[in-house]
């Protein structure tokens, strides 16, 4: 994958644009220029004629004597930078005989019948802009003249006086762009430097007071995935410490068993009950490994991916279906109370909410008494699972939650992981685990929402 340079590609962003705004306005500065310098000129030529229409003109072409230049005529005064070429003019009779001329008007078409402005060559010096202006009686005509290459250069002039100093500025003006681009995203390169050095288990925040705006809120979020994938290697860290410890005495049972039926050789009582413990070993390790594995799927979840309206009865009649033969083992009643298709509705994965439907009947199926009952609840606002045991001691029900934790005194083989689970599938549905003690005996485990 071809690494594009950020510096560089503003950079020749920059380099591109600028010259291209600066040729842009001096495109739109120009002909801005020129019709203000038309419509001067234009005035000036109109204002000329009519004087000229207005003087007394009675001498005749061939007796005008022929006038040297004006910086000749006010003898070194100031002359304030006019130009004698900047207009020319000429009178003309009704018949077009020329009466009186000023500059290059001796050269200008008599034609009575033209009205106002028009672009005319005169004597060979391209094109002139001509304004000829007719007197009341219709006796005389006033021709007024400029040429138009006066008038551009005046607009180039007026248009580089103005941009010049801009066009000399443009390389050192682009120069401390790409400085100031390089200065900004020094900060950027700093961090990026920072990550790369950085040691796998290193949670620490990157500094975001150091960036620009723009670019905070990536780091922001990177420091919120730092300290997600550290909590989720804590995690990790202590569920493998804890499943080690956990799997260390049922395995260490297991050989224990193994090793007393292999010396029961000339026993059979003896090495029936090896076997027998045996088995109950492995069927306990079996469901300890089936939960470690549940817990290690749901641990790193943040949310559902494919969350779709709950249909309970589906749950609960797998859950049911289970727990069935546990149920017929210890001769329990399952019970099923209230309508599915309107208990809690809201949107979820299934087979989660089957697996946490499975323990908290396996629990109550495991702990209460042979021959009881056990009632699943579908409740609009709430699923119950309601036994007839024993409960759980006061002093142990705020701990039952915690990880591998069994209270004293259990005779049924179990990981101290099935509420656990609950809650953590709960928690990813919006839900809470409630679980009480009922007053006259019995225990329920609730799930609410919030």
């Amino acid at each position: 994958m071809k690494v594009r340079s950020l510096r560089l590609r503003l950079s020749l962003i920059l380099l591109v644009v600028a010259p291209l705004v600066w040729a842009l306005a001096t495109v739109g500065a120009y002909f801005q220029t020129r019709h203000e310098v038309n419509q001067l000129f234009d005035t000036q030529q109109t204002l000329f004629a009519r004087q000229l229409l207005s003087s007394n003109l009675a001498t005749r072409v061939d007796e005008l004597p022929e006038l040297p230049k004006t910086k000749r005529l006010i003898r070194g005064g100031e002359h304030g930078g006019f130009d004698d070429d900047a207009l020319s003019f000429a009178v003309f009779d009704a018949a077009g005989r020329l009466l009186f001329y000023g500059g290059d008007g001796k050269h200008f078409p008599a034609d009575p019948a033209r009205r106002g402005f028009v672009v005319a060559t005169v004597k060979h010096q391209g094109p002139w802009r001509l304004f000829y202006l007719p007197a009341p009686d219709g006796q005389r005509i006033v021709a007024v003249g400029q040429k138009e290459g006066y008038r551009r250069e005046l607009v180039w002039e007026v248009v580089g006086v103005q941009l010049a100093p801009w066009l000399a500025a443009l390389p050192l003006l682009l120069l401390v762009l790409v400085w100031a681009i390089g200065r900004e995203l020094a900060p950027l390169r700093a961090t990026a430097h920072e990550l790369a050095v950085r040691r796998a288990d290193d949670a620490s925040p990157l500094q975001v007071a150091r960036l620009a705006s723009e670019v905070a809120p990536m780091v922001s979020a990177l420091n919120q995935l730092f300290a997600r994938t550290a909590d989720t290697l804590a995690r990790e860290r202590r569920f493998t410490a804890d499943a080690a410890h956990e799997l260390r005495s049922p395995l260490a049972a297991l050989k224990v068993q193994a090793e007393v039926a292999q010396l029961a050789e000339h026993d059979p009582a003896a090495r029936q009950r090896a076997l027998g413990n045996l088995t109950v070993g492995i069927d306990r390790a079996t469901r300890l490994v089936e939960q470690l594995l549940a817990l290690s799927r749901l641990d790193p979840l943040s949310g559902l991916a494919d969350a779709k309206p709950v249909r309970w009865q589906r749950v609960a009649d797998a859950a049911c279906a289970d727990v069935a033969p546990l149920a017929a083992q210890r001769q329990v009643t399952v019970e099923r109370v209230g309508d599915a298709s309107a208990a809690l509705p809201l949107p979820g994965d299934e087979t989660l909410l089957t697996l946490l439907l499975r323990n908290l009947l396996d629990n109550a199926l495991r702990y209460g008494p042979p021959g009881g009952r056990v009632v699943l609840t579908l409740a609009p606002d709430a699923i119950h699972v309601d036994d007839n045991g024993p409960g759980i001691a006061p002093d142990d029900l705020p701990r039952v939650r915690e990880r591998f934790f069994r209270p004293p005194g259990q005779s049924e083989p179990g990981s101290g992981l099935g509420l656990s689970i609950v809650e953590r599938i709960a928690s990813l549905h919006g839900l809470t685990l409630l679980l009480a003690n009922r007053p006259g005996g019995g225990f329920v485990a609730s799930l609410v929402r919030g």
